[in-house]
């Protein structure tokens, strides 16, 4: 899903540079025929039968497809991308979440922000005495194990 999603917004670019740009967000019909030429059939409800064209449009895979066969050699070399997309039904779960929870790698400390910040903390920081230390933002699976925590330090050169 992942990758049909950047070819989806390649198309976009290559309209931007090849082609004529629509207005904010659109999509068209040009680059509707872009995404079939491509193996991607636009949709506005990702699935068979939808509209091809307008403010929110998806896609999803044409079957024999160029974007199906190119995506089947590179599956076949066992290429493996480690991101995942967010569940269908995760992704409809109603208000998008205004804060986000980030957690110390270091040292366990918890704060609250919006989900895009990039947090330093304070702790481990100690008033420029200690090493910058961002925070993570931590995410809870369906089952309610923690299904996303990286490790982030940056030592300083004291």
């Amino acid at each position: 899903m992942i990758l049909s999603t950047l070819a989806h917004e390649m198309a976009h670019v290559w309209q931007q540079t090849h082609g004529k740009p629509p207005r904010r967000s659109y999509h068209d019909r040009q680059w509707a025929g872009k995404m079939r030429e491509i193996g991607l059939q636009p949709s506005d409800t990702g699935e068979p039968g939808g509209k091809e064209t307008g403010q929110r449009v998806s896609h999803y895979v044409i079957p024999g497809g160029r974007y199906a066969s190119a995506y089947a050699k590179l599956a076949a070399t066992g290429f493996q991308l480690h991101w995942q997309s967010v569940p269908p039904t995760e992704r409809a779960r109603g208000k998008k979440s205004s804060k986000t929870k980030f957690t110390c790698p270091e040292c366990g400390l918890n704060a609250w922000a919006k989900p895009d910040v990039h947090l330093i903390c304070g702790e481990c920081y100690d008033a420029g005495q200690g090493h910058i230390c961002l925070m993570v933002a931590v995410s809870w699976g369906a089952i309610g194990q923690l299904a996303n925590a990286g490790k982030v330090t940056f030592r300083s050169a004291s």
